[in-house]
């Protein structure tokens, strides 16, 4: 099986490829610079061009622009990257029934509680980075054999998971969501999942996280304690203060990718073992100053 991975120099085309590999999985990697295969995933002429010249079996689009201020302040390239892909993609796998799945995000949910939500809730586009994702789901449903994977992902080399351990090991500075609630689930996990759904007959849309909800404030907590770190001077913040205008409520329910796979999706103990756990594999004298530090 040939596969081709957009994004694949980011934080989870990165673990798709290696989780492919793993299974003996023949993957090609795709991304505007520093992959094996160069796209302009924002061209439909660029994207066009690699699907016909790669001719795989299986797509995994995981490029995405996910800063969210970038979003607000250029909707029309939000769009272009974040949705108008899926369209191309969606397109080619009616055409060779190419397997195609289309990563989306869990930023659709607004309310003050961790709340689960199932595949059927309601969303709401409360930014343009919420809206040019949907337009990508939007599209990507058009394919037959398509796959929509919203998800929430961590991990200790860059990202929200690394600033998190950096700033607890360094007592920096840290201004924790009380009312931000996500079921964040570590890459490498993330990775394996999707490889597993790949491979399966299921179609349609999916929820990809941990089976726990938690606040941004409770994960950081939970970080500095499987760090044995005291996080005495993190101080509450509301989200609510920032802009553009976030979703607050993003919990996803998993009962639905559970049962396909057979397996529990991970705890936010073992997201966070895991996420410290990668952090001491990543983090050494070669590597960062922080190894060092006394």
């Amino acid at each position: 099986m040939k596969v081709l991975v957009l994004g694949a120099t980011g934080l989870l085309g990165t673990e798709v490829m290696k989780a492919l590999t793993a299974r003996g999985i023949r993957a090609l990697g795709a991304a505007r610079s520093g992959a094996d295969l160069k796209v302009d995933v924002t061209d439909p002429m660029s994207l066009f061009l690699l699907l016909t010249r790669v001719d795989a079996e299986a797509v995994i689009n995981c490029a995405a622009n996910i800063d969210l201020a970038a979003c607000e302040a250029d909707p029309e390239a939000a769009y272009r990257i974040n949705g108008a892909p899926a369209g191309v993609l969606a397109a080619w796998s009616n055409q060779t029934d190419g397997r195609f799945i289309q990563v989306s995000t869990d930023n659709y949910f607004m309310g003050e509680t961790p709340a689960r939500h199932n595949e059927t809730a309601v969303v709401s586009l409360v930014n343009a980075y919420a809206a040019s994702k949907f337009s990508g789901e939007s599209m990507a449903r058009e394919a037959s054999n398509s796959l929509i994977v919203r998800t929430n992902i961590c991990g200790a080399r860059k990202g929200f998971g690394r600033w998190v351990i950096d700033s607890l090991r360094n007592r920096a500075p840290i201004g924790a969501f009380t009312d931000y609630f996500t079921s964040t689930m570590h890459v490498t996990h993330c990775a394996e999942a999707l490889v597993d759904l790949l491979k399966s007959k299921h179609t349609g849309l999916v929820n990809l996280a941990s089976r726990d909800v938690s606040s941004k404030d409770e994960f950081i907590r939970a970080v500095a304690n499987m760090m044995d770190i005291n996080p005495d001077w993190i101080e509450p913040r509301s989200i609510a203060d920032l802009r553009p205008t976030r979703a607050t409520s993003c919990g996803l329910d998993v009962t639905r990718v559970e049962h396909w796979l057979g397996r529990p999706m991970p705890t936010l103990k073992q997201t966070v073992c895991t996420l410290v756990d990668e952090d001491s594999s990543c983090v050494t004298p070669t590597t960062s100053k922080l190894a060092t530090a006394s």
